[in-house]
């Protein structure tokens, strides 16, 4: 069951990226209030998706597999694997499962530039 517990601690991070989302499009000069509410409709549409046939073991893998080939998407999903996004969600998750269980505080070592 803690396993369970480790990707619903992810709501903030998510909170995290929609911010981050919202504050890069301001900065090309989208007002606050349509960044916002473009964020924010965006981010619901690709979580509905996810969320459709999600008892489907397949469901994600199919999802990630239609984004068009060289296509913004594909591209970008290529970009955060080279970058290590997945390796620091996984590792965030151990930590947070490490913490469940009792074995740490959660936390981890800060990133040095």
């Amino acid at each position: 069951m803690s396993a369970l517990m480790a990707p619903t601690c992810l709501m903030g991070p998510m909170y995290g990226i929609m911010r981050n989302n919202r504050d890069w499009l301001v900065n090309q000069g989208v007002s606050p209030e349509d960044a916002s509410y473009f964020v924010g409709r965006t981010y619901l549409a690709i979580v509905q998706d996810g969320e459709r046939d999600c008892r489907d073991p397949h469901r994600f893998d199919e999802l990630v597999a239609e984004q068009t080939p060289g296509g913004l998407n594909e591209q970008s999903l290529r970009n955060l694997e080279n970058q290590g996004m997945f390796d620091s969600y996984n590792n965030a998750m151990d930590a947070i499962l490490s913490r469940l269980q009792g074995k740490s505080d959660g936390s981890l070592p800060t990133k040095s530039d």
